[in-house]
């Protein structure tokens, strides 16, 4: 049983407050979905921290914005007791929030038009515990996952689902003082142990380290980024690390208020931009053959996966698929930002299965194009597909 509480518009969104029975209790949960959307929208689910709730985590992290410019849509669920049951001997619940989790997507997508290809986890904290624990055990509903100065706890009795590749970003600062960067106090996996953890399930072999620009040098952060991958797949475990950082959803305005109790906040990133970035990466069916009685078909789909490493320099790989069994006519173009065309790589006919052509920067002539975005698009009948590049120098 389902009840809306209540929907009103405010500029560009349409927000709701709904509630969904769930193993005899009442859930509740709120909806924020853009108002100008002319095509079912990706769903991000984003979950409180430990003793907050889902207005707080709605108003703390201030991730609207931002999801309704990239199209997307966020649902802030609550947990029992303000809490998720991770299996701490802290969280103080015992409620079964993976299958509520599962219930909600479901319950969402009743009301609003969602992809079900595009579903995401992200959360603060406890809620960044809860996602970790998504990842094991509902990876057949979730494209990619996301921890803000929240821990994997890996519990005896978990069973986590290695079927598929696993795509996470984890951001935490060093001097988290609640949710420790190099140790544990519940035996969770803290953050090494948790790139380790998933590193070996993805066979990501390879590591790039960037050095993110300290734009506000009066923060008292400096921010690295440590993106984690391999030639043979578009997953990445990226983690953000913040040199001197708290407990905070970085970049959060209010973050600045709480300082004195959770840490220093960091203004060179902002969770918000850097989640959906990445979740913009991935798709379910990037991962797993869909039912078509249930969710998209993908045989008949041209699909091409995010460049890695990206951002790249000097030659990244783009990755893509041409479905059925019989070679079909397609087409591969590198675009600059402006539209013009850089680079064909293919015209014509081509074999189905997964293709992978390296890039190394050059255009048609040969000439070493200059640092900036570029888009491929890859082209199969009336069907379109494009990635953003970044070329760095």
């Amino acid at each position: 049983m389902k009840k809306i509480i209540f929907v009103f518009t405010i500029a560009s969104m349409c927000y709701g407050q709904l509630t969904l029975m769930h193993n005899g209790i009442e859930r509740n949960y709120y909806v924020s979905y853009p108002s100008d959307a002319s095509e079912p929208c990706p769903l991000i689910i984003n979950m409180h921290g430990f003793g907050s709730n889902a207005l707080e985590q709605q108003g703390y992290s201030g991730m609207n914005n931002f999801a309704h410019n990239s199209g997307m849509a966020v649902v802030y669920p609550n947990g029992i007791n303000h809490a998720w049951n991770v299996g701490t001997n802290w969280d103080n619940t015992e409620a079964d929030d993976v299958d509520f989790i599962r219930v909600l997507i479901d319950s969402v997508a009743k009301d609003y038009a969602i992809d079900l290809d595009r579903i995401y986890a992200c959360g603060m904290s406890n809620g960044g515990y809860m996602a970790y624990e998504l990842a094991c055990e509902l990876s057949d509903k979730i494209a990619a996952f996301g921890s803000v100065t929240g821990n994997f706890m890996l519990n005896d009795d978990q069973v986590c689902d290695h079927s598929r590749d696993i795509p996470i970003i984890h951001l935490h600062g060093t001097q988290d003082p609640t949710v420790p960067y190099t140790y544990s106090y519940d035996e969770s996996l803290f953050v090494s142990e948790a790139i380790d953890y998933w590193r070996n399930q993805n066979g990501l072999d390879l590591v790039q380290v960037e050095t993110i620009p300290d734009s506000d040098t009066t923060d008292n952060t400096t921010v690295e980024k440590y993106t984690y991958y391999t030639s043979t797949s578009n997953t990445q475990f990226i983690h953000y690390k913040v040199d001197n950082g708290g407990h905070q959803w970085f970049g959060s305005s209010l973050g600045d208020w709480f300082i004195d109790g959770l840490g220093n906040n960091n203004h060179d990133i902002n969770a918000n931009e850097v989640l959906i970035e990445f979740f913009s990466m991935y798709r379910l069916s990037d991962f797993l053959t869909t039912d078509p009685e249930n969710s998209p078909v993908v045989a008949n789909q041209i699909l091409l996966y995010p460049n890695y490493p990206n951002p790249f320099n000097p030659t990244t790989t783009i990755r893509f698929n041409i479905p059925g069994e019989t070679p079909l006519i397609a087409s591969l173009h590198i675009y600059d930002i402006n539209g013009r065309l850089v680079k064909t790589f293919v015209q014509g006919e081509m074999a189905a299965g997964i293709h992978n052509i390296k890039w190394n920067a050059t255009n048609d002539d040969g000439l070493t194009v200059a640092a900036g975005v570029y888009i491929s698009v890859l082209e199969m009948g009336h069907q379109s597909v494009s990635q953003k590049m970044i070329y760095i120098k």
